[in-house]
């Protein structure tokens, strides 16, 4: 089975200016992104926020990181008035301008939708391109909010306002960075203006050196007595964990083996919801519940459980692509069973590495955990191809390629 390429450092005087609002330790796409292209041989630059104590410049394996220093709760209130006072638009336009001055950057690399304003303001009286890195589709995701939608706080975030802004803020990017082929097509059916070679795809997929560098240790989840499945992330309605309880529901009686193993921090507003349902007579025993592991110990995880799932509910916003998840669990040689979102979908038929079930129905997916509970060399079969996959393509090196190539075509004209 053949490892991913090996990254070649090419010496480039290309500077890109990476702008995130948010810590820069907080999320792993802008981070692999960052260390990939560096790696390719662009100079990056980090300007992110710091809610604590970090230091307001460091090198990181010859990243340079730039920080805001801003209280974490002022800086959710000025994001969440954004669309009635654009304040937290200002202190973007304020710091960068400040943080940039002097220096020589050839582009901005924004990352996620709102941050268009502030990142074309500075790119205008700079005169370079703006990229505009989509983590999500954004107008369809804040529905989801329950912050956003509940009175009197949807009054000042008017979370309706962003599908009517989403055209006019990809307009303003040079360069529009996707997760998927999916949503790539969608914003060019919906938007035929903006031309399809505009937009790059570069996936959640993982750094395969920096996951398997990690030792592997025994956990506490006994998976030669019971038969383990994992779900990672953050744990929400819309996520779909209350289908893998029900679905739970539904096997524990006959398969008392079966556990369920929810790696995550639930969501601010579902904690009751969250404990009534995992409380419950029927699943209380077979629910095992983990709020927080260091990324470093997922690999043990992983190991330790049968089936991997990424039951997210079908919508818009999840039709753009696929989540950081669903890669490491490949990588780890996993079967999944992920729920019937166009991406998800895409990446299973073409891998052959799990099954797909319909979003929301917990007998079906029930159903499709009996499938592999009970076929050993399936799961081992789907594991295997899986892994190869992520190897061949879905990691950092393959798209790192592809965004650094996409970065010098740009660049070049």
């Amino acid at each position: 089975m053949k490892s991913s390429p090996q990254v070649k450092s090419k010496p480039t005087t290309a500077t890109i200016a990476m702008v995130v609002d948010n810590e820069f330790y907080g999320d792993i796409r802008v981070h692999n992104e960052a260390t990939v292209l560096a790696q390719y041989g662009f100079n990056i630059k980090i300007f992110c926020l710091s809610f604590g104590k970090q230091p307001l410049f460091q090198k990181y394996i010859g990243i340079e990181v730039h920080r805001i220093q801003i209280n974490r709760k002022l800086k959710n209130i000025l994001f969440g008035i954004v669309n009635t006072i654009p304040l937290y638009y200002w202190f973007w336009k304020y710091h960068l301008k400040k943080q940039l001055q002097g220096m020589c950057v050839d582009a901005i690399h924004a990352h996620d939708l709102y941050m268009a304003i502030p990142a074309r303001w500075v790119a205008n009286r700079l005169r370079i391109p703006m990229i505009l890195d989509l983590h999500e589709n954004y107008p369809e995701a804040v529905k989801s909010y329950r912050w956003a939608n509940k009175t009197p706080y949807k009054l000042l975030a008017k979370p309706a306002r962003w599908a009517k802004l989403e055209e006019r803020y990809l307009q303003m990017a040079d360069g529009i960075v996707v997760l998927s082929e999916n949503f790539a097509d969608h914003i060019n059916s919906k938007y035929p203006n903006i031309s399809r070679d505009s937009i790059w795809i570069y996936p959640n997929v993982p750094d395969i050196d920096e996951l398997q560098k990690y030792k592997t240790k025994v956990t506490d989840l006994n998976p030669e007595k019971n038969f383990n499945l994992l779900y990672f992330g953050g744990i929400s309605e819309r996520r779909g964990v209350y289908t893998c309880i029900k679905a739970l529901e539904l096997l524990v009686a006959k398969h008392s083996d079966i556990k369920l193993v929810l790696i995550g921090p639930v969501d601010g507003h579902e904690k009751n919801m969250f404990a009534k349902a995992i409380q419950s007579p029927q699943v209380r025993n077979s629910v095992i519940h983990i709020p927080w592991i260091d990324i470093s110990e997922l690999p043990s995880y992983i190991n330790d459980c049968h089936i991997c799932l990424s039951p997210i509910f079908k919508n818009a916003q999840h039709d753009s692509g696929v989540a950081n998840k669903v890669f490491q669990y490949m990588t780890f040689s996993k079967p999944l069973i992920v729920s019937n979102c166009a991406p998800q979908i895409e990446v299973i038929d073409e891998a052959n590495c799990g099954l797909v079930f319909e979003s929301e129905n917990a007998h079906d997916l029930a159903q499709k955990i009996i499938e592999l509970y009970t076929n050993g060399d399936l799961c081992n079969k789907m594991g295997a191809n899986g892994k190869r996959m992520v190897l061949d393509k879905y990691n950092t090196s393959h798209f790192g390629q592809v965004l650094a190539d996409n970065y010098k075509e740009l660049l070049g004209r």
